[in-house]
């Protein structure tokens, strides 16, 4: 019992620095940097890494505090991203623990899912809030996925680094 007490407590101080650095990074740094007027997201495929080196569990609590980051970040009210990203998490854990193989092909289809659910979500709430050209917002959300995949190396590695210092995951 005392074990996974401390196993929980490690997993919690490794993972809560790299959710707030990469959180730091897509509301700070990256909302300065733009390319073809869109911004990065960065949570979304650290969830699909978590999700799939740590498992669903892990994904899904990962995916919980990543969505109620973006919800801050978008200045939100409501937790649409929280309820999404914790959603992305736990699906991407069972596909992880059951049909994809850890590597960084899965990582990427993951990545891109993630990216294309949040894109698609985002354009769909300016199309029925604000009467956006769905045409227009399809553009940009595919653009913003597309700029976000640069990233998708470097967030791969580090999740696969942390996932081997845990020593967590189905024996990569």
């Amino acid at each position: 019992m005392a074990k996974g007490k401390y196993r929980t407590l490690v997993k919690l101080l490794i993972l809560a620095p790299y959710l707030i650095l990469l959180y730091i990074l897509q509301a700070t740094v990256f909302t300065r940097v733009t390319l073809m007027g869109v911004k990065p997201l960065l949570l979304p495929m650290a969830v699909a890494g978590v999700a799939m080196f740590f498992g669903r569990t892990d994904g899904g609590v990962f995916g919980l505090f990543a969505g109620m980051l973006m919800d801050l970040s978008y200045n939100q009210a409501t937790v649409q991203f929280t309820l999404l990203l914790t959603l992305l998490g736990i699906l991407l854990g069972m596909l992880s623990d059951t049909v994809l193989v850890q590597g960084f092909p899965s990582f990427l289809v993951s990545a891109l899912l993630g990216l294309f659910l949040v894109s698609a979500y985002q354009a769909l709430s300016l199309v029925v809030l604000r009467g956006a050209p769905l045409r227009l917002t399809a553009a940009i959300g595919l653009r913003q996925s597309l700029y976000s995949l640069i990233f998708t190396i470097p967030v791969y590695y580090i999740s696969r680094f942390l996932c081997r210092v845990m020593g967590a995951g189905r024996g990569i």
